[in-house]
């Protein structure tokens, strides 16, 4: 019997210590990307998305791209909507002609959506932010970005 619960015991332990080494494992992980997110905000500045699209130069196509990021999918009005509420003014043609700039570059999809057309950043723009600040998530397993 003293074997037995011996052996229990070492079992736990070992369980134990490789719960330990994974969460050693996380937190180094955590760590490196926290001081990757210093280093960014040291070189530029600023943690926006638009550090992932350093090529987006105009003012209301960068408000653009941070509107997505923020709201993942959008059409048109949303976006001329929360357009006007950081800006103080939007129209929907020039939210139109800038999506049309955008998507030409590959930085935004066009998606369906419930009522007609639909606009995301393309999952190439996501996962160059997501690599930018050192977070490891698989966009294949999530519907939130298509696309390039």
């Amino acid at each position: 019997m003293p074997d037995e619960e011996l052996a229990r015991e070492v079992q736990e332990l070992r369980k134990a210590l490789e719960e330990l080494r994974e969460s050693f494992a996380l937190v180094s992980q955590l760590a490196q990307a926290y001081l990757r997110l210093i280093n960014l905000y040291a070189q530029y500045g600023s943690l926006g998305i638009e550090v992932a699209v350093p090529e987006v130069t105009d003012p209301i196509s960068r408000e653009i791209v941070r509107i997505l990021f923020d709201l993942k999918r959008a059409n048109v009005s949303q976006i001329a909507r929360e357009l006007k509420g950081r800006r103080g003014k939007a129209s929907r043609n020039t939210v139109r002609a800038k999506l049309a700039e955008l998507k030409e570059m590959g930085i935004v999809v066009e998606i369906p959506g419930e009522r007609g057309k639909c606009y995301a950043l393309s999952k190439r723009v996501v996962k160059k932010w997501l690599e930018i600040i050192g977070i490891p998530i698989k966009l294949d397993r999530t519907n939130d970005y298509r696309g390039g």
